[in-house]
Order: C-alpha cells, then structure tokens, then sequence
C-alpha cells in the first residue's frame, strides 16, 4: 500500500465551473498551509502566498484550457554558506496551456514550438488544483541560492583554488622534511 500524497495548498476548480466567458479566481494560503509548505520546500517560512488566476477555454485547441496568472510570496530562505535567514519577495506571472492527458499513447506526435512561451501541461482528471499551481510557481522562482548580505563572497572563477590560511601553511609541507 503507498502512503496517500498530501496536498498542503489545495483549491480545485472543476473545468466544469469555466463558464464560456472564463473564470478569474483569487486564492491566498492560510497560515498552517504555508507553514507545510515551507517544510516540503525546504524553506524557514512562508509569510505570504497569495495568487490570481484567469481560466478560459482554448479556442484554438478543443478540450484545452488556457490558466493565466501571477503568484505572490514572501520567503524566508536560509543563506547557503552561513544558514542565516534571507527574506525575499517572490513575483512571478505565468501562461499554462492545459492539454488533456495522451494517456499511455507514446506514439501519438507532437510540435514543440521553442518561440511559444506558454507552459504546455497536461491533465488526466476534470479539474486544476490552483493552490498546488501556485505552489509550484513560487517554488521555481525561489533564489536556488540565496545569500545572506554579510556572507562571505565565493571565487568568481571557479577552477581558482581558494585556499584558507592553514591549507595554505599545509601545502608548503613536504613528507619527511
């Protein structure tokens, strides 16, 4: 049996309730579901994650919908040499274009267009998780390494060796002298 999957952040919206015109949505996290959000990112905290949503049919593509929005955050991440705290402001749009699932159809092709900015993804059941795609989207805009304003500085080149005082002193030693 495999553990059940938590979702932290959970606001679903059946594609059903996208009327003709669209559907905007504005959805904030509550205190205990950023608190577990911070825990499965890794992060110290979370004191604010909110996002706005725009759905609306494809027309372009039957059975695709377009998710249009921004998510709003602020972070506490820790420095990655000293650990301290480093707050920070996350703000990010994003376009999805959501396609139904292929299923196991590996053969079926397809076009990537490298020039559409869109996030193509695909869904299997009848409804988005906008809390889970808001967590996602300020997870990938999170500094991957965040500094603390007094940490110290690394090389700019990274093939330079740097070396501290005492491998400094340890390197002038030869065996058996």
């Amino acid at each position: 049996m495999e553990p059940e999957s938590v979702i932290e952040f959970s606001r679903v919206v059946l594609f059903d309730q996208i009327g003709v015109t669209g559907a905007t949505y504005h959805i904030e996290a509550k205190e205990e579901e950023r608190r577990l959000l911070a825990v499965r990112f890794g992060l110290v905290a979370i004191h604010q994650l909110t996002a706005h949503f725009t759905l609306s049919h494809a027309t372009e593509e039957p059975g695709c919908y377009h998710i249009k929005g921004d998510v709003t955050g602020d972070v506490v991440q820790s420095c990655v040499s000293t650990l301290k705290d480093v707050p920070a402001h996350v703000q990010a749009a994003f376009h999805i274009l959501l396609r139904p699932s292929r299923g196991g159809n590996t053969e079926e092709e397809f076009i990537i267009d490298l020039d559409d900015e869109r996030d193509i993804e695909y869904y299997a059941d009848e409804f988005i998780d906008l809390g889970e795609t808001a967590a996602q989207y300020l997870y990938l805009n999170l500094n991957p390494f965040p500094h603390a304003p007094d940490a110290p500085e690394f090389s700019e080149d990274p093939t330079k060796e740097v070396l501290s005082p005492l491998a400094q002193g340890l390197k002038g030693l030869k065996k058996g002298e």
